[in-house]
């Protein structure tokens, strides 16, 4: 069986290579301070990093965490403590909580509604889980499998296991009669103008895909029945859907969503004044990525969200910078090459 490799690039750009999972890593998050990262793989375990005083990473958990391979990881904001989400093949996304401080004492909640692999979850942002919740010590995870997508509620002043949590969900999209398979999802951030909405990525038939936006209406916060969340718009997609990810709120007016395809990234500008059904994205400039051809596995935004970093299937880094000079455009710089992915993927 191969080893996947971690390669980390120190102030001196020297590849320190470590070998610590048995097979594909699929997913790499950081934690909210950016101290601690989780990796995820198709050995079935999750590892727990620590940023040491010297700058180098070490293992501090190891987890068998599901029964197949891990697809995602996903980390709660830090006032409700120090949880990870994960999701995998196995029909399962498991929510995990460190214990007094103890990072080698992690408790866990396994959810079990789903009938079909579980393809991605994520924490909401903490001002959208009070909002949602009305309450300062739950926080909501969304959770997607082929044709649900499901939101958990979880009360964090438990210990977070199969007694004493109290964790509840409810199916606030359905897709069990429309064509298509989930595959991933993002949520906007948080803002006084922005109202909450939740891009769903849908994988089409013959490589078609779409992207489906859905609002959470502040008018309908105190009847919080599934039934509230209304699909906006629906973005069709000219490729196969790699992943998508919003940017974080700067205080604007608008949402910007990026989505990587098999032969683009689009950069979407969606107008938040009504959210109303009519409302169609207004699309930025598309990137054709001139890296041979080469599609791009993972994208993510820097904390400003002033640059889109985008992995690429070669293992080319690139970051993509909007630029008003000489012409609004996104311009590109390539900050790592030749990385070896034959054993590191992104699902």
């Amino acid at each position: 069986m191969p080893t996947a490799e971690i390669q980390f690039l120190n102030s001196e750009n020297k590849k320190d290579r470590r070998y610590h999972h048995e097979d594909t890593i699929h997913d790499i998050q950081f934690n909210w301070y950016g101290d601690m990262m989780a990796t995820c793989s198709s050995d079935h375990k999750v590892k727990i990093w620590e940023k040491q005083e010297n700058e180098t990473w070490t293992v501090v958990k190891e987890i068998v965490a599901h029964y197949s391979p891990v697809w995602r990881v996903s980390w709660a904001h830090p006032d409700y403590g120090t949880i990870l989400a994960t999701c995998s093949m196995d029909h399962r996304a498991t929510i995990w909580r460190m214990m007094n401080d103890d990072k080698t004492n992690w408790v866990k909640k396994e959810l079990t509604d789903s009938s079909t692999p579980v393809t991605d979850v994520k924490f909401a942002p903490r001002t959208w889980s009070e909002i949602m919740t009305g309450s300062p010590d739950q926080l909501r995870l969304a959770a997607c499998s082929e044709d649900k997508v499901r939101l958990y509620t979880v009360q964090v002043n438990s210990e977070l296991n199969d007694t004493y949590c109290d964790c509840t969900s409810e199916n606030i999209i359905d897709y069990s009669e429309e064509q298509g398979k989930i595959s991933c999802m993002s949520w906007n951030s948080s803002s006084r103008f922005a109202s909450l909405v939740l891009a769903v990525g849908v994988l089409g038939g013959k490589g078609a895909s779409r992207v489906d936006l859905y609002n959470f209406s502040e008018s309908t916060l105190s009847d919080r029945s599934p039934k509230k969340w209304s699909k906006i718009v629906s973005i069709p997609l000219k490729s196969k859907l790699h992943h998508l990810a919003f940017r974080p709120n700067n205080g604007a007016r608008d949402n910007v969503l990026a989505v990587a395809t098999e032969t683009e990234l689009a950069v979407f500008k969606i107008c938040s004044e009504e959210m109303a059904e009519e409302v169609v994205p207004e699309q930025e400039p598309v990137l054709r990525p001139d890296d041979n051809n080469q599609p791009i596995k993972h994208l993510s935004w820097d904390m400003f969200g002033r640059q889109i970093i985008a992995l690429f299937a070669s293992g080319v880094v690139k970051s993509y910078s909007w630029k008003f000079q000489p012409r609004r455009q996104w311009a590109a710089s390539e900050l790592v090459s030749n990385i070896d992915l034959t054993n590191i993927t992104y699902h």
